[in-house]
């Protein structure tokens, strides 16, 4: 073999090295996907309809099935009843008050794919309910809205896993602030900053479950995780709380308590309130 050829064949051997190294080094994900364009009311309160809408334009649902507590009745700022009635969905739908409970089931007496339930959830008895109301061990959303044990909820399920799960975070602790409520069975919201947990914590526990944030409302407190193995799909470069997080008007706390709203009142008792500021 002449000089010339074995250049050009070591020049060729270069340039496909070099090739495959570059395209080892390029990023798998996707072009962005836009949610904050998205977001559009239908029956949410914040535009978190449009939002949902989007997501599984993405992730491509396997079961058309949501679940939502506290759902209210259903109608008034939910986050399932676009899917539900314009999309054909089925799925779980459970709230806690009595009333709001009978006007959830009745609601939607005519959708044959809705179970609508009177419940209180709390961690020790959500995947029972899960369970005998017949939920896929793979639904496709999840929509935690109780105003108060948000994060144990999420945080002990294990035989279900949504592709999708929306859940409230409070805004009173911007990130990296970490903050969860103490836990206690009946904890409730009583429409104080005692609520929930930060979008903070809520990220560190979506990454033990295998979870990524995707989107974080322009208005109101409720963030999307979705599983892992879509994540590259959103095109997101950065998807730390402090990125994603938008302050919307909530000025920060400090996890003090004043005199008189130091506890949670039952008939027969009361829970002391507690930030747990490093979880």
């Amino acid at each position: 073999m002449n000089v010339k050829k074995k250049r050009l064949l070591a020049m060729a051997a270069i340039a496909m090295v070099g090739a495959g190294v570059m395209m080892t080094l390029r990023p798998s994900v996707d072009a962005p996907v836009d949610l904050r364009a998205a977001e559009r009311k239908v029956f949410s309160q914040f535009g978190e309809d449009g939002v949902i809408e989007k997501i599984f334009e993405v992730i491509e649902p396997t079961h058309r099935y949501a679940i939502e507590f506290g759902a209210y009745d259903g109608i008034q700022n939910s986050n399932t009843r676009n899917l539900i009635v314009n999309e054909g969905w089925g799925g779980l739908l459970i709230e806690g008050n009595p009333a709001r409970a009978a006007a959830l089931i009745e609601n939607h007496k005519d959708y044959p794919g809705v179970t609508a339930l009177h419940a209180w959830v709390y961690p020790g008895n959500i995947e029972v309910i899960f369970d005998e109301a017949g939920v896929p061990p793979d639904p496709d959303l999840l929509v935690i809205d109780i105003d108060s044990n948000d994060y144990y909820i999420w945080r002990v399920m294990h035989e279900f896993r949504p592709k999708v799960v929306m859940i409230e975070a409070n805004p009173s602790f911007p990130p990296p602030q970490l903050m969860v409520i103490d836990f206690h069975p009946m904890n409730y919201w009583d429409y104080d900053r005692y609520t929930g947990a930060s979008l903070q914590s809520l990220y560190k526990l979506a990454k033990k479950k295998g979870y990524e944030l995707v989107y974080s409302m322009s208005f109101g407190p409720n963030a999307f995780f979705v599983d892992e193995k879509y994540y590259d799909r959103f095109g997101i470069e950065d998807n730390s709380p402090a990125k994603l997080f938008q302050m919307w008007g909530t000025p920060e706390h400090d996890g003090t308590l004043p005199p008189g709203k130091r506890f949670l009142r039952h008939r027969a008792f009361k829970i002391k309130k507690r930030f747990i500021m490093d979880r």
